[in-house]
């Protein structure tokens, strides 16, 4: 089984392939960012605007080629992308609804993070103070999770870095974030996480038994008995 995860830009990517790893371990996880996140084209039958390389306008067409080429019954996608200022259960159901029309057989999940994939971070207050250990956790604990507040904007202060370099964050938060849900105070994560494990519930090995290795009966010893 596959799972493509397609995501918005590099960022994305240097916080999954490390983290998805740690939480699917043994899964074949295949991360493709884009040039930002983009919108859906209109005509959702049609060839990708010439330039467009978001995430959405490339969506349907990357959709209706994986419906012929994956397997509907081992294989899945996840669409990642920042609610930003979109209301997220609406963008949710219009990605949903687009997928549905160009591959209807495909199994396709969407994950929107609320308002930005730092909500994620600043959700699991022991993964982010492993990662940034001189972090303003006072402040990290009065963030109210999935709030609408510039989320990058007040995760770079908590961690002093103002600078918006979103590609090394997600470098350090890839080792430290959580993959159990009851660590995290993010709602939008913890679907993230859910919905991974419907595409790939772990599959526990079975123990198999060793053969213990054949013994001769002993033989009793004919000198047992004599006396000396």
């Amino acid at each position: 089984m596959t799972i493509h995860m397609l995501v918005e830009g590099p960022s994305e990517r240097a916080l999954l392939e490390r983290w998805s790893r740690r939480l699917l371990s043994g899964a074949n996880v295949r991360i493709h960012p884009h040039q930002g996140k983009g919108s859906l084209p209109d005509d959702l039958s049609g060839p990708p605007l010439a330039g467009r390389r978001g995430l959405l306008d490339q969506l349907p067409a990357t959709l209706r080629a994986y419906s012929s080429t994956l397997d509907p019954q081992e294989d899945g996608v996840v669409v990642l992308l920042d609610a930003d200022d979109d209301d997220p259960s609406a963008l949710e159901a219009s990605i949903l609804a687009a997928a549905e029309s160009v591959a209807p057989g495909l199994r396709v999940v969407v994950r929107v993070a609320v308002e930005e994939t730092e909500a994620f971070y600043l959700g699991d207050l022991h993964g982010l103070e492993r990662a940034y250990p001189e972090a303003d956790m006072e402040k990290a604990r009065a963030y109210q999770p999935d709030s609408i507040c510039g989320t990058w904007e007040l995760f770079g202060e908590i961690v002093g870095d103002g600078g918006g370099n979103k590609v090394a964050w997600a470098t350090a938060m890839a080792p430290a974030l959580t993959t159990v849900a009851a660590r995290s105070r993010s709602p939008s994560f913890k679907r993230l996480l859910a919905a991974l494990k419907v595409l790939f519930p772990v599959r526990r090995a079975r123990r198999v038994r060793r053969a213990r290795p054949y013994r001769h009966p002993l033989r009793p010893n004919r000198n047992s008995g004599k006396r000396g």
